[in-house]
């Protein structure tokens, strides 16, 4: 049985959540600016609480972005520490899919419905992604990007339609939008979302070395400085 722990730190928020013995836990805490402090003592206490040491994973999954770059940074370093010093391999999630598969299990979704994720990219820009619902999982339509928002066109969908995520707060300007969609800006990534994503990719032998972990800015010069 998979036992597999996952970090995600790429907004305001972050969190930690583990997966072992078929148990899942997690620690979801809205730290601006605070992740650096905070994130190994979290991932310390989910591991005592459930008695185990890192040396008992599978694997470590983390969210790649895109996202916050402090955040990304400062997540893709913690991940390399740990599994350096426990020889463990790593499985990367998009930071947009995590966000589609926490609402997709969330809400009551249909086959087909679609999640559309977006995160404020500053700069007058966001984050956007495309996902549809399938067999329980948010699987990808079209690949992760950065859009300017009167780029935005949505298409019409046989299913239901879920926008969320604080890219929605520019969907006044999208090119054209979809009235009738379900949006909730208020959506974080959480790394529960994270572990279900990389407990199938890593069970489907997708996963790489400490080294290759590095993070998705999308936005190569930019510091999003809410971390």
């Amino acid at each position: 049985m998979t036992s597999l722990l996952a970090i995600e730190a790429s907004t305001e928020a972050c969190s930690v959540a583990l997966l072992h013995k078929g148990r899942q836990t997690e620690d979801f805490r809205l730290l601006p600016r605070a992740h650096t402090r905070y994130l190994l003592p979290m991932v310390d206490q989910i591991l005592s609480d459930e008695g185990i040491c890192l040396s008992d994973l599978d694997a470590i999954g983390f969210s790649a972005g895109p996202g916050s770059f402090t955040g990304l940074r400062v997540c893709a370093g913690v991940v390399q520490g740990l599994a350096f010093a426990a020889e463990k391999p790593v499985v990367a999630v998009s930071t947009l899919q995590a966000m589609a598969q926490g609402e997709a299990d969330y809400l009551e979704l249909a086959d087909g419905d679609i999640l559309l994720p977006a995160l404020d990219a500053r700069m007058d820009e966001l984050y956007w992604g495309q996902y549809r619902y399938l067999s329980g999982f948010a699987e990808l339509i079209a690949e992760d990007s950065l859009r300017a928002p009167e780029s935005i066109h949505i298409a019409a969908a046989e299913g239901a339609v879920f926008g969320f995520g604080s890219g929605w707060v520019y969907a006044s300007r999208f090119a054209h939008g979809l009235p009738s969609a379900n949006v909730n800006a208020a959506v974080y990534p959480r790394a529960q979302a994270i572990l279900k994503l990389a407990v199938r990719a890593f069970e489907r032998g997708d996963y790489m070395s400490a080294d290759q972990a590095q993070p998705v800015y999308l936005r190569e010069t930019v510091a999003w400085q809410k971390s």
